[in-house]
């Protein structure tokens, strides 16, 4: 049964935490170089978290353009909200993916950002986007399929149990290698695919596997998916194999690029 993650105040911090690293980092900036973006252009940014993304597009868009920040938590909202405090050109609001409070043909460009994963009806969402979108208009797209994830451990089958049931956190984990044919029913021409892998050979403070450890960790551990014994001997191995200098993990995501005609 599918447990997808609510959002609450330690939701936040944890996924904040994850924003930081210079992986998301580099992962946001090619987005943005993919959106092509000009001045005083609207861009909608769909599930926009803590805030990062808004930010980080306004700056891209100048003081003549125009941010929409979308949201189904409150909490993530208020962290966004603190971090676009000095930019009048973002607006934040409370909704979902499958309604989102946008008029018809009304933005140059949009993201969605490991959005749709967590969507149920993923191809209203997709009809959303394509409703909002301008003629000519861009969007870029960014969904996990977690059949990509290596994460090597002295305890294989551990870590595969592990693996495969913190894959109930979203809707669809397999959605990344999934999504051009709902681009295409939704009338989206998918103009580019482009894999987008994240590697790490440490458990640095900083890098993006330790951060997701942790929250598969708090996330077994608050669900009662895993025993806390059990939880606490897989990160016990983790970090002794880092120890050894025997870090392996890598996960793969994938960039739609996407247009209304």
């Amino acid at each position: 049964m599918t447990e997808t993650l609510e959002f609450d105040d330690n939701e936040v911090d944890r996924e904040t935490a994850i924003y930081k690293t210079s992986a998301v980092a580099t992962r946001r900036q090619r987005i943005r170089e993919l959106l092509l973006l000009d001045r005083g252009e609207t861009v909608l940014s769909v599930g926009c978290g803590p805030g990062f993304e808004p930010a980080e597009i306004a700056e891209e868009v100048g003081s003549t353009g125009r941010v929409h920040g979308v949201d189904r938590s409150r909490s993530m909202l208020a962290s966004a909200a603190g971090r676009c405090a000095d930019l009048p050109q973002v607006t934040l609001s409370v909704s979902d993916a499958t309604a989102l409070p946008v008029a018809d043909e009304s933005v140059d460009a949009a993201t969605a950002v490991q959005v749709y994963e967590y969507v149920p009806d993923v191809e209203t969402a997709v009809a959303e986007l394509a409703r909002v979108l301008r003629p000519g208009g861009q969007a870029v797209i960014c969904d996990t399929d977690f059949d990509s994830l290596v994460w090597r451990s002295t305890d294989r089958d551990r870590t595969q149990r592990v693996l495969e049931t913190f894959t109930d956190h979203c809707e669809w984990p397999h959605l990344g290698s999934e999504l051009a044919s709902v681009f295409r029913e939704a009338g989206l021409h998918v103009g580019r695919i482009e894999p987008y892998t994240i590697c790490n050979t440490e458990l640095a403070p900083d890098a993006f596997a330790t951060r997701l450890m942790e929250a598969h960790a708090a996330y077994l551990v608050d669900r009662e998916k895993f025993p806390p014994e059990k939880v606490d001997a897989w990160l016990a191995d983790l970090k002794e194999l880092d120890d050894d200098g025997k870090t392996f993990f890598s996960l793969t995501q994938y960039l739609y690029v996407v247009r209304r005609p």
